[in-house]
């Protein structure tokens, strides 16, 4: 295991610089090693116990190669993240000056989860947990007014709140319990949630098949969060480093932090619940690991399989405040809706003819079919979109859909073996022998 290596060559260095004194060996955060903490936290800073920070050496360790990731720090690009060994001083009035002997490093090449260790007095936790808590501040996200949305992993392209309400085109039932909830919520919900001593944190699921609109619908939400003076966060996993718990973790202490009622948003939730991920994602729902924001925080996610998300977290009360279904398209009258907000322009009443067409197919199948249909006409010159050429649209994408569904039935299976990984349990303190 990687964590006992890391204990031996933390132990054999802490027997040639501190032969006389004993150690217990504990779990540290990783955010110790994130250059953002390294850099800010300075020489001289007061800590617990009368206590001061006396800075850092980095040390060779033949069990960890230094590696650091990197992302945007508010107009910069900076490192972040780091694997690595170091050693932290630390000074005490009165008292002798102590060290730390710390390691940082990944369990495995391909999870980009960061585990550490750290060997120390043992009457000096205090100072150390101090110390910690110094370092995580620094790495917190940071939210100020001046920014709208904040975007966790990724940038400002992953994700753009211009949706209006107005072009929303749901059953006007679910789409107004949508917006109550979220409104009620923020007004009056938040002081309930204070009165019975609990983190305002409310948590919602948009869950329907690919193509329903959640996305849009997720902007759309963010734009009138905006509008009432509060705060988006959005979790991207778009990124080179996936749908990774530690993206999360990062949203909460920007929730947390913030001093604004916030929409946390997090999509395709369902990609966060693999290996022991999913414990963790389960702590959050459960409250173990929620914000408290004062203001108010609302949790958005949403799935494209529902199925994934298994009855421990869809069925249990509390994990998840409410869960709606984006439907497909119910009705005629929906689909009508749905036709005439992206023919635009070039609606004809002839279009009614196809309306039933659409009936049990999902938003993104109206869009296409509109979209490809104009282009039908501009590729033929022509001024507007007849009925004939909004048909063959619709028969061209079915007949898409069709081959698609027949390929991905027949194609042999291919690619590595991508069978889950266990991952190593925790021990307590480990005192020296």
């Amino acid at each position: 295991m990687q964590y006992e290596r890391l204990v031996k060559w933390a132990s054999e260095i802490w027997e040639e610089r501190c032969p006389d004194r004993e150690y217990v060996a504990i779990w540290a955060s990783a955010e110790c090693s994130n250059k953002i903490a390294q850099n800010q936290i300075k020489v001289g800073r007061k800590l617990r116990g009368k206590a001061r920070y006396q800075g850092y050496e980095l040390l060779d360790c033949d069990v960890v190669v230094p590696i650091s990731d990197y992302g945007s720090r508010g107009k910069s690009t900076v490192l972040m993240s780091s694997a690595g060994a170091y050693t932290f001083h630390f000074s005490v009035e009165d008292e002798e000056p102590f060290e730390v002997i710390y390691v940082s490093s990944y369990f495995d090449d391909d999870v980009q989860d960061l585990t550490a260790i750290a060997l120390l007095p043992e009457d000096k936790l205090d100072t150390w947990a101090a110390f910690e808590f110094a370092c995580a501040r620094a790495v917190r996200p940071r939210i100020r007014r001046r920014r709208d949305v904040y975007i966790i992993g990724g940038t400002d392209a992953f994700f753009d709140p211009t949706v209006e309400w107005s072009d929303v085109i749901l059953p006007s039932d679910l789409k107004e319990e949508l917006l109550e909830d979220m409104e009620a919520f923020f007004t009056k919900g938040v002081d309930i949630y204070r009165q019975l001593k609990l983190a305002p944190f409310r948590k919602l699921l948009l869950a329907g098949v690919p193509g329903t609109g959640k996305t849009m619908l997720c902007a759309a939400m963010a734009k009138l969060a905006i509008e009432q003076k509060r705060i988006v966060v959005y979790v991207s996993g778009s990124d080179r480093d996936g749908a990774s718990f530690e993206k999360i973790q990062r949203a909460l202490q920007a929730v947390t932090a913030a001093h604004y009622p916030v929409l946390l948003i997090v999509e395709e939730l369902d990609a966060y619940l693999h290996d022991d991920d999913k414990a963790r994602v389960l702590n959050v729902l459960d409250g173990v690991e929620s914000p408290n924001n004062p203001q108010g925080a609302l949790l958005l996610a949403t799935t494209n399989y529902p199925e994934v998300i298994d009855e421990r977290i869809a069925k249990r009360p509390g994990r998840l405040d409410r869960i709606f279904v984006i439907p497909t398209i119910q009705d005629d009258h929906h689909a009508e809706q749905m036709l005439r907000h992206y023919m635009a322009d070039q609606w004809k009443e002839e279009h009614l003819d196809v309306v039933s067409q659409l009936v049990g197919q999902p938003g993104a199948f109206v869009r296409e079919s509109a979209l490809h249909a104009r282009m039908l006409a501009a590729h033929s010159h022509s001024t507007e979109v007849t009925l004939e050429l909004l048909q063959q649209s619709i028969d061209s994408l079915l007949r898409q859909i069709r081959s698609s569904g027949d390929f991905m039935s027949q194609r042999r299976p291919i690619g590595l073996n991508t069978a889950s990984k266990k991952s190593n349990s925790r021990s307590p303190l480990m005192p020296r022998r």
